[in-house]
């Protein structure tokens, strides 16, 4: 089986379409079709079904994944691992940043490794939480800086960045304006303004007030604090946000507390197989390119 189709297969996954993976592949798009057709030939089965918005994994394409995946990071750790013996480190690295972040240190850290490392290749994808944490887990991704409500799936493993509690934001003239903390049973019954399920911050929302038997009541969903700040500001409910998260001018932000909901933000990777240059990576980040 060519490690070529396997390469093209895999990249249209992570890509969403044939498009955007031949750009990362820097191929045109008929090859990258044509790699994938006959990969479907040779298996007897169709791994896409293919729509005007791209293209999304059939049964089959669900089932080869994995070992498709597998088969190339054998490959690349034959060379890896023989460049590692002459002290250089080749290869890909995947890593991923959550959207809306302010990098999490991640820039400099990057710049340190890639002065370390210049021969391998690193490409950066941003995504939310739960789309990153199944990303690494299904080999798409090697390395992430991701938050959760509480521990690493026992399959990834990683690097604490911190404890990120949870503070409300209210509009001036809001009864809570003059408050510095509130509780979170009074906080659900107001109607909410915070990021949608999938990541750190509605995770822990949702595991605290389960905690309490309650439901919060939310009003809107969105990623950006900016925007969920705004929304407070003009009066469309409390805008649950990251504590650390700036406070725009015209809003209020009150600690969140009887229990003080919290999300865990994390550099994660798979506990399987670290490549050396994943072994170096990480090594970094635990030596101090991450606040603690």
């Amino acid at each position: 089986m060519d490690l070529r189709a396997l390469e093209h297969f895999v990249a249209v996954v992570d890509e969403g379409g044939f498009t955007r993976a031949a750009e990362r592949l820097r191929v045109a798009q008929p090859g990258v079709s044509a790699q994938v057709r006959g990969l479907e030939r040779e298996l007897g089965q169709a791994l896409f079904e293919r729509h005007a918005r791209g293209a999304t994994l059939t049964p089959a394409g669900e089932a080869a994944l994995p070992h498709a995946r597998a088969a190339l990071a054998a490959a690349t750790a034959v060379g890896e691992s023989v460049a590692e013996l002459s002290g250089l480190l080749r290869g890909r690295l995947g890593i991923g940043i959550l959207l809306s972040s302010n990098g999490m240190d991640m820039p400099a850290v990057l710049r340190t490794f890639r002065d370390r490392a210049p021969a391998v290749e690193v490409r950066v994808v941003e995504a939310d939480a739960e789309t990153l944490l199944a990303r690494l887990r299904d080999g798409g991704l090697d390395v992430a800086w991701t938050a959760t409500a509480g521990p690493l799936p026992d399959d990834l493993t990683g690097h604490l960045v911190s404890t990120e509690p949870l503070a409300a934001l209210v509009p001036a003239g809001h009864r809570w304006a003059r408050r510095r903390t509130v509780d979170l049973t009074d906080l659900c019954a107001e109607p909410l303004l915070v990021a949608p399920p999938g990541g750190a911050v509605r995770g822990a929302l949702d595991a605290a007030s389960a905690g309490l038997g309650l439901r919060p009541h939310v009003e809107v969903e969105a990623n950006s604090p900016v925007l969920l700040a705004a929304l407070a500001r003009e009066g469309h409910g409390v805008a649950v946000v990251p504590a650390s998260a700036p406070v725009a001018d015209g809003v209020h932000a009150v600690r969140i507390v009887r229990p003080v909901p919290a999300g865990r933000v994390s550099v994660a990777w798979r506990r399987a197989n670290p490549s050396p240059a994943l072994r170096a990576f990480t090594a970094l980040v635990r030596t101090g390119g991450t606040r603690t």
